[in-house]
């Protein structure tokens, strides 16, 4: 007996439904609000990115790296 496998993929079909269930759970007043918070929340999760350089996040609002880097536990 094979597995049933569950199609994951987004068609413009889905993505209406999707849509219209959102606004069913939170109406039209709350989307603009929802989608403003979600926006901020995108530039602050790339804007910390940014300044981790990928070193760990280790490091100061002026990028140098902090003193705990240094101690020893």
């Amino acid at each position: 007996m094979r597995p049933q496998v569950i199609s994951m993929e987004f068609s413009v079909g889905k993505l209406l439904l999707l849509l219209i269930i959102i606004v069913l759970v939170f109406g039209t007043s709350k989307l603009p609000k929802i989608g403003e918070d979600l926006g901020k929340a995108v530039r602050s999760f790339k804007k910390a990115m940014h300044d981790g350089d990928g070193h760990g996040g280790n490091t100061g609002g002026d990028g140098k790296p902090t003193d705990n880097l240094n101690d020893k536990h």
